[in-house]
């Protein structure tokens, strides 16, 4: 409301002059008009301000429902692709496809069979002794066979004997007379056996070179012939049992029998034909035969004599809580592929 000093209506005089008073009470006049138009434009400005915010927040909120709907229709879709993938491995598994087929064993099965002499004939040359020298005396350990000119393959076991025997290592060539003798230069077990456990726990392999070249080497059995080993198979052991051995001039015994089962290293029950590394058997071995080659039918060296599986009891004796060992019928070789896991000595 307008002050009542300015409440009559102001004009200028008849010439178009106005007095000091007029002039003023004309400016606070235009100042309270331009006032009172600069608050309605605000009161305007914000209400519209308002409004645009409330209808951004109404977008927003949409906004934000329909990224949620997308974001668990993005996960139910993938629930679904998941069960569907699970489903369809499921019956490929079950119908076996899809499966890559497992390689063909290299090598050929031959097609001669040989006799047990056939046998000793063709391989007797390559089975040697493993001694020791000693000042005059020589003694015998166990029994090795050449793989190359200067190479033999043995039981890990039997390079730690003839090193903890002590004196001068040496091999010497079955049936020469003791004329055929080598030096022992060097040695290497399998990096997986352990001293101290069973033959039939570990691959109980080695390989010794020496520093001559050896007249004649086995033949190792490929592939095809150890994947198709089974029970029942002809086998034959050539090696220097300690009762007979004669570590001066020595001359192996020749033996036969058959092949009882293959099993994994530790006796257990193998995944598959490659974990059937242990060889049972049931040539009637001795102590010196350890390292000695078992051939399978064609003349093929399929594995190396190992250990005796002896039985144990719990008996008591005297009162007191005893372990007795029981020989057993059945002998362990470790297959000849373990061989590829020894580094070249």
């Amino acid at each position: 409301m307008l002050p009542a000093s300015m409440a009559a209506p102001l004009a200028p005089d008849p010439d178009g002059r106005v007095d000091l008073e007029t002039a003023e009470r004309l400016v606070a006049e235009a100042v309270v008009r331009a006032t009172a138009g600069d608050d309605k434009t605000a009161a305007v400005v914000k209400a519209r301000v308002d409004l645009a915010q409330r209808r951004a927040s109404r977008n927003n909120l949409l906004l934000s429902l329909g990224v949620a709907v997308v974001f668990v229709s993005f996960l139910g879709a993938g629930a679904l692709i998941w069960d569907s993938q699970r489903r369809a491995g499921v019956l490929t598994d079950e119908a076996g496809l899809g499966r890559i087929a497992a390689s063909k064993p290299k090598g050929q099965i031959p097609a001669r069979v040989l006799t047990g002499r056939e046998v000793f004939e063709e391989n007797r040359a390559a089975v040697y002794l493993i001694g020791w020298l000693s000042g005059n005396k020589v003694g015998g350990l166990c029994t090795a066979f050449a793989i190359k000119p200067n190479v033999l393959a043995t039981n890990a076991h039997c390079v730690n004997a003839f090193k903890e025997k002590g004196g001068t290592p040496v091999v010497t060539q079955n049936d020469s007379g003791g004329k055929v003798r080598f030096h022992i230069l060097a040695a290497q077990m399998h990096p997986d056996y352990q001293t101290g456990r069973g033959s039939a726990d570990v691959p109980d392999v080695g390989l010794l070179r020496i520093d001559g070249k050896m007249p004649r080497t086995v033949t190792l059995a490929n592939d095809a012939e150890l994947h198709a080993l089974g029970p029942g198979d002809d086998v034959f052991v050539l090696g220097f049992p300690g009762r007979v051995m004669d570590p001066i001039s020595p001359s192996a015994t020749f033996l036969q029998g058959h092949l009882g089962r293959l099993v994994a290293l530790g006796e257990k029950p193998p995944e598959n034909a490659d974990d059937a590394v242990l060889v049972q058997h049931d040539a009637v071995t001795r102590g010196g035969n350890s390292g000695s080659p078992i051939f399978n039918q064609y003349g093929h060296v399929i594995a190396i004599h190992a250990a005796h599986l002896d039985d144990e009891d719990e008996v008591k004796m005297g009162g007191k809580q005893t372990t007795m060992v029981n020989a057993s019928p059945f002998r362990v070789g470790m297959r000849i592929d373990l061989l590829k896991g020894v580094r070249a000595p």
